[in-house]
C-alpha cells in the first residue's frame, strides 16, 4: 500500500488518524503504520477503508492514478483473502520451525489434540481452496 496516497485520501475526506482509526475500529498506531508503509490493513479493514475514503484498491497501491472507488469484485476479494491466509499461515509455520525441540513437541501435541477433538465432534473444516507447498531448502534464519 502506498502510505502517501492513503494519507492524502484520509485528509481529503477530512479524517485525522484518530478519527479514521475510530471509524475503522482500529488503533491510531495502526493507521500510522499503514501510512508509513510498515504494515497493511487486514482484508476486512481494507474493504471498510476503501469505502470510507471512496478510493480504489489500485489507487492505494499505486497501480492507478484514478481515485474513484470501485467495489472489489468477488475474484479480487477471494484473492486478497487467500493472500491474507497465506501470510498468516506462513508466519505461523515459520515461527513453529524456529521453536526448540520441546516447543515443537508441545505445539504438535496441541494441534493433534485439537484435531482429534474436532474430528470426534465432526467440526473439522474441509477447506479444499488451499494447498500446501513446502520448500525445505529455504532458510528459516530470519525467524522471530
Amino acid at each position: 500500500m502506498n502510505g502517501e496516497r492513503l494519507k492524502k485520501a484520509r485528509k481529503a475526506c477530512g479524517y485525522t488518524q484518530v478519527s479514521l482509526a475510530k471509524a475503522l475500529n482500529v488503533s491510531k498506531g495502526s493507521v500510522a503504520m499503514w501510512e508509513t508503509g510498515k504494515r497493511n490493513p487486514e482484508f476486512e479493514t481494507l474493504e471498510a477503508l476503501l469505502s470510507l475514503l471512496n478510493v480504489s484498491y489500485d489507487y492505494l497501491t499505486g497501480k492507478s492514478k484514478e481515485t474513484a472507488h470501485n467495489t472489489l469484485i468477488t475474484d479480487e476479494k477471494k484473492m486478497l483473502s487467500a493472500w491474507t491466509v497465506e501470510d498468516e499461515l506462513y508466519d505461523t509455520f515459520r515461527k513453529f520451525l524456529a521453536l526448540d525441540p520441546y516447543g515443537i513437541n508441545a505445539a504438535t501435541q496441541v494441534i493433534m489434540s485439537e484435531y482429534q477433538r474436532c474430528s470426534a465432534q465432526k467440526t473439522l473444516v474441509q477447506n479444499s481452496a488451499y494447498t500446501l507447498s513446502i520448500d525445505l531448502n529455504k532458510s528459516t534464519s530470519n525467524a522471530e
